[in-house]
């Protein structure tokens, strides 16, 4: 069980400007690379096929250029990006079903209702009006014809207007709705065998942004600031995994739970700090884990992982902590 504690907001202005230049740097490359792995595990589970000879691991470190911690950590965003969508598109199948399911009840219902009135209107055809029992039609022996509602009557002075003012007009109504309803059919059983047969891909960014290029006017008008933001958006977060035989349970990330200061090692290999890192819920907590993760002998026995991310909100950062847990919060 991951338990996740937010910090407060670290703004961009009380941060010194060589902190500033790596984290944008990791977070461009980190999600850079990580669109590169998602989209390659896409591709192979499209074509069941590898399109690399090794590992894809050992492909993002020769290609980015980054170490094993930070390599570890994009594959396995993008690993649990992939299965996300896999379970995602599980639940949509089975929405669908159930929608398939509906639709075909009601169509049995519509269609039975179709074959009474079709019935009844072969009955004033050959001139012995007759009505079914679940129906609450009345042929009254003034020549009156009644249908009983919920809340109110109709009637009709004859079986004629009966015919041409209700049986007509509501027979063309019911075959309208049912190809309404069997056009939604096959439309829900199209989508259905898609979602079994495509494998579908992620708009990193959003496709609401995506979108907004061009139906947002001035966007359309200003490309080059909608993919400032767009961009912003791709690249705003960067997380990396803990690893529970580090010192204090993540190789890039070191808490100091004294001062409150949380060390990054960049890609350079440069240490930065942000400093005054506070948690309002679960400071303590983390305290202890990370106290508690120094002072473990036996860290691949006993050793507990942390997690740290890094989120760009414009004009600061919230860094949120991940930890492992038993407990159930």
């Amino acid at each position: 069980m991951k338990k996740a504690c937010f910090s407060k907001r670290i703004w961009k202005k009380e941060i010194n400007d060589l902190t500033l230049v790596e984290i944008a740097s990791l977070s461009e490359l980190f999600n850079r690379a990580k669109r590169f792995v998602f989209q390659t595990l896409v591709r192979q589970k499209r074509w069941k096929r590898e399109l690399h000879k090794e590992s894809i691991h050992l492909v993002v470190k020769k290609k980015f250029g980054v170490n094993d911690y930070v390599a570890n950590s994009i594959v396995r965003e993008s690993q649990a990006l992939l299965k996300a969508q896999s379970e995602l598109n599980k639940l949509y199948i089975k929405q669908t079903d159930e929608k398939i399911k509906k639709t075909k009840k009601k169509l049995k219902t519509e269609r039975s209702f179709l074959t009474t009135l079709r019935k009844i209107k072969e009955s004033c055809i050959n001139g012995n009006v007759h009505f079914p029992k679940s129906r609450k039609y009345t042929l009254h022996p003034s020549g009156l014809v009644s249908l009983a509602l919920q809340n109110h009557s109709l009637v009709w002075m004859n079986t004629y207007l009966f015919e041409h003012q209700y049986l007509d007009v509501a027979i063309k109504r019911l075959k309208a709705k049912i190809g309404r309803l069997e056009h939604r059919l096959f439309r829900l059983e199209g989508k259905k065998e898609k979602l079994i047969t495509h494998i579908s891909s992620v708009v990193f960014g959003s496709k609401k942004l995506f979108k907004h290029q061009f139906t947002k006017k001035e966007f359309v008008q200003d490309h080059q600031s909608w993919k400032e933001l767009f961009l912003a958006a791709r690249n705003k977060q960067v997380l990396i995994s803990g690893r529970k035989d580090a010192a204090a349970g993540n190789f890039v990330f070191t808490y100091q739970p004294d001062t409150n200061d949380l060390h990054m090692t960049s890609l350079s290999g440069k240490v930065v700090t942000f400093s005054n890192v506070v948690f309002p819920y679960g400071q303590e907590q983390i305290n202890q884990t990370v106290l508690r993760q120094r002072k473990c002998k036996d860290k691949k026995a006993n050793g507990k992982p942390i997690s740290w991310s890094v989120e760009d909100h414009g004009d600061y950062y919230i860094i949120k902590c991940y930890l492992m847990s038993k407990k159930k919060y």
